[in-house]
């Protein structure tokens, strides 16, 4: 399912202000080992060639996974040159024109746009890539951009080392350079600039351009760049907030340029721009289709599912995560159930029996999820969750009930859920662990009828929806509509109802639509700027489209058209934002190593400036999109 960028003008970026966007993550901090005794005579001498080999080793790693922060040019261009933006309309004749000279080939430059004739000052950075890896980069100036482009052309062809196959080059068109100010403007650049703007870094009379497109292979927020910069440069830490480093932002058009089909695409963050207009029913299910087998390429052999993969350094993370990971497992179940695949009903059952075997353990009658000291709430009844869905269910009879017994167990009189049996007392995460418990719930009252948890179920109910009245915050939402919506198709209970719709109506003011035209990438999301939610991140609009699918169900089965539609539309823009976020074709992967392309396709990244790909990122909005391709007509899926 290929990606298109609608957007025909491309407004000009001002100065970053300050932004509620998340800190860039920082790098893990490694204790260093302590010093062996150095040997003697031909023991020394051995130890010098494995460690010469060993550095060798770790040298060409790091050139792989860590690439020059930048290149270094030899001077740098004025301020604010400003030149019309390129259009979508603009890339067909790019690409064989690119391809063309980057061979060392005749091209017509009056087949170019006429904006990148007129003589306005260029600046062009063009980077060499083969199987995903950076080998060359070369930075140009010109009389106009195409001049500049050439140039750079011609520079970068000559620094591809030989034996080498490029397939891909990035091009990216620089303009309107503008200095930041040392300290204050400098620590003020919000992430949702990064892959939108290219840093200039300049110390002592040496420039050092670091593209839009760099910062999102490398995945790199503004920080880490001076970080790296000063690392590079042997300075001492914070030189470059210091006016000792010239630090200037500009603004770029940004090109993927495919050499084997000499087929250019005009990228924002180096990926496509998703218009609304391209969802549909059938764009939508090979979405889920492509999510779907990610989640089974990464269940390994013995039954674990990969948890966190670092795209810009192709490698699976080692933290671990015991909610999602067996809300994972629910997921396994619903995409076999979805294709009615006993194969992958096997690989899911394989998934529960990892999971079982490395976290669970029992404490008399009650059924833990262990993972480092904690036993918390969620985890317990989201495991007996993916049991009950699954088709051999009584195979694993056993474990789900000592968890149920712990829900159980976790139930006050009043309704109020501990949330943690192990460490005992600990009181916290109520937006989340309840809600999973009642969903779970849920699916028992389905099978059993049984009127004891009913009561307990709509206890609950009552307890936390004054809670929520008095902590409001959308991540409470998901989980309560879809546990209402299961007991309300049963009872019809007209409270239930009501206080469904009106935790969906608030949400809806959570959800971007066409709040910054500078951003359009991020429309569709849920996350508010001004309210202190958290973060945005894939896996919330992922859920929010659980949850949201069963209120516009609801909706529709009492015949409120107003609801209805104003659900429909915030779940279509929903799509929209996962669509954009996930992996799903070349010019998405242009920096992926072809061996490592199946770790990622189909994976979603936290956000469109952080390419990290986390299970849950996946799970939610594939959960939320079967459902909806359940129960959506085609014209559902209008803008």
């Amino acid at each position: 399912m290929g990606k298109k960028n609608k957007s025909k003008n491309k407004s000009k970026t001002p100065r970053p202000t300050p932004s509620s966007s998340p800190p860039a993550n920082k790098a893990t901090k490694r204790a260093s080992p302590g010093r062996a005794a150095k040997p003697n005579g031909p023991g020394r001498l051995i130890l010098i060639i494995a460690l010469v080999i060993a550095g060798a080793f770790v040298a060409l790693n790091v050139v792989r996974t860590i690439p020059r922060e930048g290149t270094e040019i030899d001077h740098s261009v004025a301020e604010e040159q400003d030149r019309p933006a390129l259009t979508d309309a603009d890339m067909a004749a790019l690409g064989p024109y690119i391809s063309a000279r980057f061979a060392g080939g005749q091209a017509d430059a009056a087949s170019l746009p006429a904006v990148m004739r007129q003589a306005v000052p260029g600046v062009v950075g063009v980077t060499v890539r083969d199987d995903g890896r950076r080998i060359a980069v070369a930075w140009q100036d010109g009389a106009s951009a195409v001049a500049a482009l050439d140039a750079a052309l011609a520079a970068v062809r000559t620094k591809v080392p030989s034996g080498r196959s490029p397939d891909v080059l990035e091009v990216t068109l620089g303009e309107n350079f503008r200095t930041l100010s040392p300290g204050g403007d400098r620590r003020s650049i919000g992430n949702v600039y990064r892959g939108l703007l290219g840093v200039e870094l300049i110390h002592k009379g040496n420039a050092s351009r670091i593209s839009p497109l760099d910062m999102v292979s490398q995945n790199r927020g503004f920080d880490k760049i001076l970080t790296v910069f000063e690392r590079q440069k042997k300075l001492p830490k914070g030189t470059a907030q210091t006016a000792e480093v010239r630090v200037r932002l500009f603004d770029a058009d940004q090109l993927i340029v495919e050499l084997g089909p000499q087929r250019a695409t005009r990228a924002m963050r180096g990926n496509r721009l998703i218009d609304i207009s391209e969802i549909t029913a059938e764009s939508t299910r090979s979405l889920a289709n492509t999510m779907g087998d990610w989640l089974f390429r990464s269940l390994h052999e013995d039954g674990r599912e990969t948890y966190k993969y670092w795209p810009s350094v192709e490698r699976e993370a080692q933290s671990n995560n015991m909610i999602r990971q067996w809300m994972a497992t629910v997921a396994l179940g619903r995409v076999a159930a979805d294709r009615q695949d006993d194969a992958l009903f096997a690989r899911g059952a394989d998934n529960i029996r990892y999971n079982l075997s490395k976290f669970y353990r029992e404490e008399g009658s009650f059924g833990l999820i262990e993972f480092r000291d904690q036993v918390k709430l969620g985890a317990v009844a989201l495991a007996a969750l993916s049991m009950i869905e699954h088709p051999q269910r009584q195979t694993f009879e056993r474990w789900e009930t000592a968890l149920y017994n712990t829900t159980l167990e976790l139930w006050n009189e009043g309704g109020k859920f501990n949330t943690f049996f192990k460490p005992k007392g600990a009181d916290r995460n109520h937006n989340f662990y309840p809600g999973e418990t009642l969903l779970y719930w849920a699916a028992q009252y389905e099978d059993k009828r049984d009127p004891a948890l009913l009561e307990k179920f709509m206890a609950s109910v009552e307890y936390y929806k004054d809670w929520h009245l008095n902590n409001r915050n959308p991540a409470f939402i998901p989980w309560h509509t879809q546990a209402y919506y299961k007991i309300w198709s049963l009872n019809h209970d007209e409270a239930l109802r009501d206080w469904t719709f009106t935790m969906n109506d608030w949400l809806l003011g959570v959800q971007q639509w066409d709040d910054d035209a500078r951003f359009p990438d991020t429309n569709g999301r849920f996350y508010d700027a001004h309210r202190p939610f958290g973060p945005p991140h894939a896996s919330s609009t992922g859920v929010y489209l659980e949850g949201l699918i069963d209120a516009w169900r609801m909706a529709k089965e009492v015949g409120d058209k107003t609801r209805q539609e104003s659900y429909r539309r915030a779940i279509v823009r929903g799509i929209r934002s996962i669509m954009q976020l996930a992996f799903l074709d070349e010019v998405d992967m242009f920096y992926i190593s072809h061996g490592k392309r199946n770790e990622v396709l189909g994976g979603v990244r936290t956000t469109v400036y952080d390419n990290v790909i986390r299970v849950d990122n996946v799970q939610h909005a594939l959960m939320g999109i079967l459902k909806i391709l359940t129960y959506f007509a085609p014209e559902d899926f209008r803008p």
